[in-house]
């Protein structure tokens, strides 16, 4: 998107910060909640950087770690989003909505949230995205192409986080049957980048992967070894 017009289309459609009274009032909420009904741990805050632009990274083990950069960070964020949640819960469907994440389809080129992105870190705009996609079980899955060929394409410097929860996540489970809050832990790491590559307009096939892996890797520095999977350095 080197088009200086084309550029500051989309930053008008996307000012960053956008939406501050709605998000203001659900990161209000999700500080409320999980000071209530976890316990939950953030640290290396002093990885954060003082200003964008900034692509922070991390693993997706569960539909509420998404809101780990929200409590960790307390920045009006942009996130990109799955359009489908077949499987969350109707609560998690309902807070994308009112936060108005930018969407990916997985399979499809993605042209608008592409150049919302880049529109977003232009401004020195701060964007979550969660590189392997969807919400699974540990351990981690390789990266889908799309973060590293954004952060290849846009040259924003990287913070990776990683957050796990005992009990599989089970908030109401362990405060009913353990009488306990659920404990969760955030790791920040420092920031990394940029990624470079011989022409950021279009990255090589090459190029992404190993970009992907490079954020997969420091994301699997802040997680216990169990759920590393292939990023761990410590067994190659």
């Amino acid at each position: 998107m080197k088009d200086q017009a084309a550029i500051q289309t989309y930053i008008r459609k996307y000012p960053w910060p956008r939406r501050r009274f709605i998000r203001g009032l659900l990161t209000a909420s999700v500080e409320v909640a999980a000071n209530l009904l976890t316990n939950w741990e953030v640290s290396g805050r002093e990885n954060l950087p003082e200003k964008g632009p900034l692509l922070i990274v991390g693993n997706h083990f569960h539909f509420l770690d998404s809101i780990a950069p929200i409590y960790s960070t307390r920045w009006p964020l942009e996130f990109i989003g799955d359009f489908q949640m077949p499987n969350a819960p109707i609560m998690m469907k309902i807070f994308p909505s009112a936060w108005q994440t930018l969407k990916v389809e997985q399979g499809t080129p993605n042209f608008e949230t592409l150049n919302a992105s880049e529109a977003v870190l232009a401004q020195n705009g701060i964007l979550v995205v969660y590189p392997e996609g969807h919400v699974h079980s540990g351990p981690l899955n390789p990266a889908l192409p799309g973060a590293a060929f954004l952060a290849l394409r846009s040259g924003a410097p990287i913070l990776p986080m990683g957050t796990i929860s005992d009990n599989d996540w089970k908030l109401f489970k362990t405060l009913t049957e353990k009488k306990r809050p659920l404990r969760v832990r955030t790791k920040i790491g420092k920031a990394f980048g940029p990624l470079t590559s011989e022409n950021p307009g279009r990255p090589s096939r090459e190029e992404i992967l190993d970009a992907g892996r490079q954020i997969m890797t420091r994301i699997a520095e802040l997680l216990p070894q169990p759920y590393r999977g292939e990023f761990d350095l410590d067994t190659v």
